[in-house]
């Protein structure tokens, strides 16, 4: 999308925390309307990531620079010294002789293990995060190959007034398609809570098309979500429903989770 002086800031301010309630809630509304802004925010906030890691990683490299340029990360200070007193076969460590030079060889070492342990700890962090974010757009990209904005419609009944205790449409029934076609609605705009928390709802009602159908649109809904194991926890129930109008989705959805973990 084009970027304004006021988009930006307000990006600016969303992702450093720096908005008042009331303005977090109108600028998380906006970004439910419009797909272009999330994905915007979405490579902001990564481009704010990648900055502080390499402003820690460029702080680390100083600091190691530092160190060395005055000769604390090298090891001559551990090598062995020999003492006259001694024969030439049989070197001895030389220790420190007073608090001074205890405390400053100390002071050496811890700083030299504080820009290991931190470097260490950034790198960890990077790769947690490269692999979150990896496994994100695999979720995004399952969702995307399963989810249909048109849901399978209600079989058609035979028309046989003679046939004992044909079902007919109720008013539940009727409520329930609607209430389907919401939470569906809701899933494009990314409103997983509000979807979730509907396909929930329509799923445990009584057992029908409509319910069915809903719980196959929760696995979905879950897995856009990122709750990629409770997506896994509903397609494989639904595979193992004989009779089910999406079994054959859930199977092939609960595969493709197994195979790409």
């Amino acid at each position: 999308m084009e970027l304004s002086e006021e988009v930006l800031e307000q990006i600016g301010l969303y992702l450093s925390d720096r908005m008042t309630p009331a303005e977090k809630a109108v600028f998380e509304n906006r970004m439910r309307n419009d797909e272009s802004l999330r994905q915007e925010v979405a490579t902001q906030r990564e481009i704010k990531q990648g900055l502080t890691f390499l402003a820690q990683k460029e702080r680390f490299k100083t600091l190691h620079s530092d160190l060395e340029k005055r000769g604390l990360l090298k090891d001559e200070d551990l090598k062995p010294e020999a003492d006259e007193s001694h024969s030439a076969e049989t070197p001895v460590i030389a220790l420190p002789t007073g608090r001074t030079e205890l405390r400053t060889n100390w002071s050496y070492f811890s700083a030299a293990a504080s820009v290991l342990l931190l470097a260490g700890l950034s790198w960890a962090l990077f790769r947690n995060w490269s692999d979150k974010q990896a496994l994100m757009a695999q979720n995004e990209k399952s969702f995307e190959i399963y989810f249909s904005p048109i849901p399978k419609p209600q079989p058609v009944l035979p028309n046989d007034p003679d046939r004992v205790a044909a079902p007919v449409e109720s008013a539940q029934t009727r409520s329930d398609s609607v209430r389907l076609t919401e939470a569906i609605d809701a899933l494009k705009l990314n409103d997983t809570r509000l979807a979730i928390s509907q396909l929930t709802s329509i799923s445990q009602g009584k057992p029908d098309h409509w319910s069915a159908t809903a719980h196959w649109y929760l696995a979905l809904a879950y897995l856009k979500a990122q709750q990629r194991e409770e997506a896994r926890k509903v397609a494989r129930q639904l595979a193992d429903q004989n009779g089910h109008p999406y079994q054959e989705e859930a199977r092939e959805l609960f595969e493709h989770i197994q195979q790409h973990e």
